[in-house]
């Protein structure tokens, strides 16, 4: 496993990559969360638009927006690692 700091550069990558969310692994309340990104195929970001800057909960888990947590992180308004497989 790989972690690193959630910043533009790696967002940016995973967006190449495919990834479009970012889900918790552990508490949505942690200051410092961890990450781990997903593909969701049947995501449609043009309805999350409207609801932009918006962090979702599922099951005490926090949900990002790929696309969101790119423009959040040029403002440097967001903090957590993310865990990447090898």
């Amino acid at each position: 496993m790989i972690f690193k700091r959630l910043n533009y550069q790696t967002l940016q990558s995973l967006r190449q990559q495919g990834y479009n969310i970012l889900l918790t692994i552990g508490r949505s309340e942690d200051e410092n969360p961890i990450y781990f990104p997903m593909k969701l195929e049947s995501f449609n970001s043009t309805g999350a638009n409207s609801r932009i800057g918006q962090e979702y909960t599922h099951q005490g888990q926090k949900i990002l927006i790929l696309e969101e947590a790119i423009q959040r992180s040029l403002n440097n308004d967001l903090n957590g690692i993310i865990q990447l497989d090898n």
